[in-house]
Order: C-alpha cells, then sequence, then structure tokens
C-alpha cells in the first residue's frame, strides 16, 4: 500500500504489545522517538501476559559469576544444530541479554530474580549437551502492584492468563512462602504476577512517557513507498481505519500465527492446539510478507502438551486446555494403536514433536493426535487439577454431577479401558505391563536411565511409578503449543530483511513475529519472552537513532 495522506504521524508505530513490542516502543522512547503501539485485543500484553514470564537471560546478573559467554553460545549453537538461519544473531543474543534486563530493572519499576530450583532445560540429560548450567539462567518477574501504580483502567486491561494461578500466589510457590494476609493484600491491590509482571511495569514505563497506548486497535496492512521503504501502517477496525505515519520505523510484534488454522497447516503440517491468546493468527507475518520480507524457521513452534478441562469452558466456548504433559510418575503416554511413544519428563518444548512422527514401516504418521494419557487409582486423587472428576458407580462424576465426556474413560480394568479408548486391548495390555516391570526395577529402558533424565517442569517424573489399579483411567492428550517460532528473518538490529533488497527499510520485527533468533531451541525457561525482549531492546534502539524520513 503506498503512501497518501496521513491521520497521525510519529516516529515509530509499535504493532503488538507483548514483551518484544512494548520494550521496543520503551527503547524508542527513551531514544527520543514519538511513539504509538496498537494491540488489537482488548487486553495488553500478548503472549506475554498469558505466560509464565520468565526470561531465559545468559549470564544475567544474579548468576553472572558463574556463567560465560562462551558457554552459552556453545549450548544454543550445539540445540540448533544447524538450523539457525545466523548464527551470529546466537553471539547477539548472548552478548544483548543482560543488558537488555539490567535496563528494564534501572528504567522501569520491573524487579526480577533467580528462578530458582530452574536449571537449563538440556541439563536433563547431563553429560550429552554442553553449556548446560545448573544454575538458573531464567529470571522471574516479582509481583507488581498493578491496581496501585496503573490504577483500575489500564490494570484491567493488563491481560489475566487462564493458564497459570491466580496473580497474587503464582510467584510465591517458587521463591517464598507468602502469609495469607499478605496474598489478600495482593489480591485487594491488584498484582499482577508472572507474564503479567514483566507487562504491568513495561506498561506504566510507556505511559508515563507519554507514549500512545491503543487496545482494540489492530494492525492491518504497512504503507510503504515507491521504493518499497515501510514508513507507516493502517490501523483498526473496518470502517474506522486510520493511517498512521513513522518517520523513523514500523515494529511488527503481533505474535504467531498458532491460530490461523490455514497457516498451521500450510507450515507446521499437523494440528496443534495453542495455550496462547486467540490474536495471534499471523497478523504481522502476512503484512511482512506483502512488503517482500524473507522468511525463516516456518516450520517450527514452541511446544507443550494440552489436556482440555472437562468441566471447564474457555473464552472461545471450548473446553479449557490445561498445559499438562502427562500426569506424571504412575502414567503413561499412548498413541491411538495403545503403544507408549514419549517421556514425559523431558522438556515441554520437544513434546508435541513425535506426534508428528512419519513410520516407514507403517506408512503413515502413527502418532498422529490425540493420544491418551493412561493412568492409575492414584492420579484421580493427584491430579484433580487436571479434570476433577471422580467415581461414582463405575462412572465419571464431576464436581457438579454432569457425565464426563468421551475423552475421559475409567475402567476397573487396563482391557475394559482399552475398549472405551477404541484401542487394541491386547497392545495396550502389553504395553502397561511393559511399563510396569521396568517402573517396580525403577528403569526405563525405552527412554533413559531415570537417574539421568531429570524433569525440568511440570510433574513430577524423576521417579518410576508403575501405573496401578483399579481404577484406571484414560485422558485425551494433545500437542500442544505456546506459539509459533517463524517468521520474518531479522538482522543483529530486529530489522527485516527482503527478497528482493538486504533489508527492508523502516522495518523491524520482534517476538514470535520474527524468525527465532536462537534456531528455534528452547534452552531453559523463558526461551520464547527472553528474545523478544530482547530483540526488541535492539529494534527500539536502532529505530531511535535514525534520521527521521520525509514520508509525505
Amino acid at each position: 500500500m503506498s503512501a497518501l495522506a496521513w491521520d497521525e504521524v510519529f516516529d515509530v508505530v509499535v504493532v503488538g504489545s507483548g514483551a518484544g513490542a512494548l520494550t521496543s516502543a520503551l527503547l524508542a522512547a527513551d531514544g527520543g522517538a514519538s511513539v504509538c503501539v496498537v494491540e488489537k485485543s482488548e487486553f495488553i500484553g500478548g503472549t506475554t501476559a498469558a505466560s509464565g514470564g520468565d526470561m531465559w537471560i545468559p549470564l544475567n546478573r544474579h548468576i553472572a559469576d558463574q556463567d560465560t559467554r562462551e558457554e552459552a553460545i556453545a549450548y544454543v549453537t550445539r540445540l540448533s544444530d544447524g538450523r539457525a538461519y545466523d548464527p551470529h544473531l546466537i553471539e547477539v543474543y548472548v552478548d544483548t541479554a543482560a543488558e537488555a534486563l539490567d535496563y528494564l530493572e534501572t528504567n522501569t519499576g520491573l524487579v526480577t530474580r533467580a528462578h530458582k530450583g530452574l536449571p537449563d532445560y538440556y541439563a536433563v540429560v547431563p553429560g550429552r549437551i554442553p553449556g548446560t548450567k545448573d544454575v538458573p539462567r531464567s529470571v522471574s518477574c516479582q509481583p507488581y502492584p498493578a491496581r496501585a501504580e496503573l490504577g483500575e483502567h489500564w490494570a484491567g486491561r493488563v491481560n489475566p492468563s487462564p493458564w497459570v494461578k491466580p496473580p497474587e500466589v503464582a510467584y510465591a510457590e517458587e521463591i517464598e512462602v507468602v502469609p495469607r494476609e499478605e496474598l489478600l493484600r495482593r489480591r485487594r491491590e491488584g498484582y499482577r504476577a508472572k507474564g503479567g509482571g514483566l507487562v504491568a511495569p513495561l506498561l506504566k514505563a510507556l505511559l508515563d512517557r507519554g507514549v500512545s497506548v491503543r487496545y482494540s486497535t489492530p494492525g492491518r496492512d504497512l504503507v510503504t513507498n515507491e521504493a518499497g521503504a515501510v514508513i507507516g501502517v493502517v490501523v483498526g477496525e473496518d470502517g474506522a481505519r486510520k493511517r498512521l505515519g513513522a518517520r523513523k520505523g514500523v515494529v511488527l510484534a503481533t505474535g504467531g500465527f498458532e491460530w490461523n488454522p490455514e497457516m498451521v497447516k500450510t507450515f507446521l503440517g499437523y494440528d496443534v492446539k495453542p495455550c496462547t491468546p486467540w490474536t495471534n493468527t499471523g497478523d504481522g507475518h502476512r503484512m511482512a510478507m506483502r512488503a517482500g520480507a524473507q522468511l525463516g524457521l516456518m516450520t517450527s513452534f514452541f511446544s507443550y502438551g494440552v489436556m482440555h478441562d472437562p468441566w471447564e469452558i474457555g473464552r472461545d466456548g471450548d473446553p479449557l486446555p490445561q498445559m499438562e504433559m502427562g500426569l506424571g510418575a504412575g502414567s503413561i503416554i499412548v498413541n491411538q494403536q495403545g503403544k507408549r511413544f514419549m517421556h514425559g519428563g523431558y522438556t515441554y518444548n520437544d513434546f508435541s514433536h513425535p506426534f508428528n512422527f512419519f513410520d516407514q514401516r507403517n506408512p503413515g504418521f502413527t502418532n498422529k493426535a490425540p493420544g491418551w494419557c493412561v493412568f492409575g487409582a492414584a492420579q484421580w486423587e493427584s491430579a484433580k487439577g487436571v479434570f476433577g472428576g471422580r467415581i461414582v458407580d463405575g462412572a465419571i462424576v464431576g464436581p457438579n454431577g454432569q457425565p464426563a465426556p468421551s475423552w475421559l474413560v475409567a475402567a476397573d480394568s487396563i482391557r475394559e479401558l482399552a475398549v472405551k479408548m477404541d484401542v487394541d486391548p491386547d497392545t495396550l495390555e502389553e504395553t502397561v505391563l511393559r511399563y510396569n516391570a521396568f517402573a517396580e526395577k525403577g528403569e526405563d529402558p525405552d527412554w533413559g536411565d531415570p537417574e539421568q533424565v531429570r524433569s525440568a517442569t511440570g510433574p513430577d517424573t524423576t521417579s518410576l511409578k508403575p501405573v496401578v489399579g483399579p481404577v484406571y483411567g484414560a485422558i485425551l492428550q494433545w500437542p500442544g503449543t505456546l506459539g509459533t517460532s517463524g517468521g520474518p528473518k531479522i538482522d543483529a538490529d530486529a530489522r527485516v530483511l527482503g527478497t528482493e533488497v538486504p533489508i527492508i527499510d523502516g522495518l523491524y520485527a520482534a517476538g514470535n513475529t520474527a524468525a527465532s533468533v536462537l534456531g528455534g531451541t528452547y534452552p531453559g525457561g523463558g526461551s520464547c519472552v527472553g528474545p523478544s525482549m530482547v530483540m526488541g531492546y535492539r529494534a527500539g534502539r536502532h529505530a531511535a537513532a535514525r534520521p527521521a524520513r520525509d514520508i509525505g
């Protein structure tokens, strides 16, 4: 779309409102630029606000004396295994991450701590991956008094997440034991924690600087001049669109494309269940493609296991997805043939990929979704947060007496369970007997010695336990996603690379809108939010330092 009259003109326009978007806006504003942030949703924060809010920051100040640049680079380089489209960006990230975090903590109300007990995720396979650390390269945000700092209106605009615990308790479990009185105070004062604890202080900093922040204002299309440079963006709902000029640049940080079924089918190739805001429909990707952007890593995504809550309905009217990778020790995950096909104790970023396995022996996708999590009697008590059901006269009954859906079943024997699951009873029985025999010995030769496979996050899978009943249960298990990790390729300052020109003038990308600078890897907690923030930092700093262009 070419330039015509502008409704408003700024130096920098940021499309999106997650960590990358807000950090780029902050750095641009602090660099002297006039800035406007536009967000498609009625809420601010994007995927970041709905996340755990951790950031994977090598050499962060909490553990700097226990980390080295060389180790961090070696670690990510090994994980990316040649798939990073520009290996130099791994170095850029490692060299910038701690600096960017320090900047935010110095210039906003953000406070972080080391995420105690959360090592690098591939420390679960010690000795095989160079550069891993048992000390936390991941940092967590402290709870933030959003209502007191932002006021009722803006605090209410920080996106509440259905996937993390209530904001007043979300952080406490990892760092401190918080008295009940303190928890009640946090609730009264509208605290935000985890992802909201990162978004809220960034939003406060932008508002204090006079940055224009607009919600319910989707980005629609980029405006280019005759030379193909991006000089503005069209925003707003149908019938109320505006043309915003950008004298220095436009930053695309609209999230991934996991809620766009056509793009998911085209690029990922199989269905994955999103645990992200519904607004992640690839808007930034499509705008960048129309402007001539190069694309990278479009077949990759950040993974997590998903079960649906049988009794709760999400905002979309469907059963609420829960981020669950099996039900811990005493459960196994099997495919539709009743065969165990993964270990639930590795990192969540690896969980979804076995569902896309192509079997040469029986041509087809043997593990295609959904799978089943099969468990014993103990899980009915320990996993009430997942399905909260109970057995009454052989039937599963929900908290309000409603019957269970067909994808949550129970039986007095594995064979009966298999029939209800519609899988071969002989195969499932053989699978469970094999697993139980190994579990009784405390070994798991199919996926490694449990002493050498320590769960990085999630349920306790470090100690093997047999699947014991009755009662036995099974619940559908789906491949899920925390966001896609492919998009426009960017350089060290988050400038978008073009197909016809080396760099598209005036166009930047960050977060899940950009191709992952870590090669689509997930080295530790916060490997999505961390790179989003860091490349947003570099984008905003670079854009602010540019001379303003004459855009008519």
